[in-house]
């Protein structure tokens, strides 16, 4: 019995390595997928929200702006403790809209698989799942200094936002990229002694990933909100791994230079100068105006880091052949997010203004699908 129960499992094993890297057997389990939601789209709808209920879940809960603005208002009179104290309170109503909070998990939970996968873990009792999983704990609770550090800069250096080139990139370097970035690295420094015992650039770096990754679900239930949803995809292919990227990066450098401080010590510095600024600049890009066309260095910039993501990815993985291949597991994150958000919408506004967003968001978003098609260690894309 046993035998053939291995010999089942063999073939069950073999099927999918095949499967999973057949083109033809991936576009099918795309396209399933996205069946079933524009199915389901239709069902939602249904229940369509009727206008005023709609208008409430867009609009902000009213918990959040007046909390907000008292904190403002006590920073702005220098009670710092009052205001770090008061953060926590902020993010979880934010948290409170279920709607965005379950896009927002599913695509962290969808890039969190394609995380372990890549890590290799080889299952619950693999000590590195339980880092990588502590690193979306952490990442969730970096919001919390990230809103501090943003605060307290903006008085700081007096910063604010401004539609001005100069004015502009000096806002979004100082008073996000580096508040931001240097929370998540905060936040991945308790986990550097547990990967001092475990030993590996690779669990090192997919764990700060995972930290950039808890950071990203908190920030996403808030966008998802105010968007209806319809950022959802979009931000499934640039916030989600922009993070993930940025953070994975700046934590292999840092754990480096705790292992070999006179080697890696400036490498570290350098590298994390260069994640603020690489921030920075990708937010301006989008924000600001005054770019214009030259606002397509945004992408050249989340290309980069994406390349360099992957680079040390494909050097640090053990090769071998994985059951399922990263890009399948890929496709069927997106696929399920795509058909996801369009039931949520469908739900709220109906199924025809539902197309409509969604044939923008996914067409908008297609090159950096491609992209990330082109950088799997196991790329099936050569062109």
């Amino acid at each position: 019995m046993k035998q053939g129960e291995a010999m089942a499992e063999r073939v069950w094993r073999n099927y999918l390595r095949t499967k999973t890297r057949n083109p033809r057997f991936l576009w099918q389990m795309v396209f399933a997928i996205l069946a079933l939601g524009i199915f389901g789209g239709m069902i939602a709808q249904l229940w369509k929200a009727n206008p005023a209920e709609a208008g409430e879940v867009l609009a902000p809960p009213s918990a959040v702006v007046t909390d907000f603005e008292r904190l403002e208002a006590l920073a702005d009179a220098g009670a710092w403790s009052e205001v770090w104290w008061g953060l926590p309170t902020v993010v979880f109503h934010r948290m409170s809209n279920r709607g965005p909070l379950v896009l927002a998990s599913l695509a962290g939970i969808c890039w969190l698989i394609f995380c372990l996968q890549a890590a290799q873990v080889r299952g619950w009792r693999d000590f590195k799942l339980w880092l990588m999983l502590g690193g979306v704990a952490l990442g969730g609770l970096s919001v919390w200094p990230t809103h501090f550090f943003s605060m307290w800069l903006e008085r700081r250096l007096g910063l604010h936002e401004s539609e001005e080139l100069v004015g502009g990139i000096r806002f979004f370097v100082l008073g996000v990229g580096l508040p931001e970035e240097s929370a998540k690295l905060l936040c991945f420094v308790p986990l550097i002694p547990l990967l001092l015992l475990v030993r590996g650039d690779l669990i090192a770096m997919m764990t700060a990933g995972c930290v950039g990754l808890g950071f990203a679900f908190v920030e996403n239930v808030s966008y998802f909100h105010g968007s209806l949803g319809t950022d959802a995809v979009g931000r499934y292919l640039t916030a989600n791994p922009a993070h993930m990227t940025l953070t994975g990066l700046a934590g292999l450098a840092l754990y480096r230079a705790v292992r070999d401080p006179k080697g890696w010590g400036p490498q570290a510095l350098l590298v994390f100068g260069l994640v603020v600024l690489a921030h920075g600049l990708y937010d301006a890009t989008i924000a600001i105006p005054a770019f214009g066309d030259l606002a397509i260095l945004g992408s050249i910039i989340f290309a980069l880091v994406v390349y360099q993501f992957f680079r040390e990815l494909r050097e640090l993985r053990q090769t071998r052949v994985e059951i399922v291949s990263l890009t399948a597991t890929f496709l069927a994150g997106v696929s399920l997010v795509t058909a996801a958000t369009f039931v949520y919408i469908s739900s709220l506004v109906g199924f025809a203004p539902a197309c409509n967003a969604m044939v923008v968001q996914v067409i908008s978003t297609s090159l950096m699908a491609y992209l990330f098609l082109r950088e799997m260690p196991e790329t099936m894309v050569t062109v």
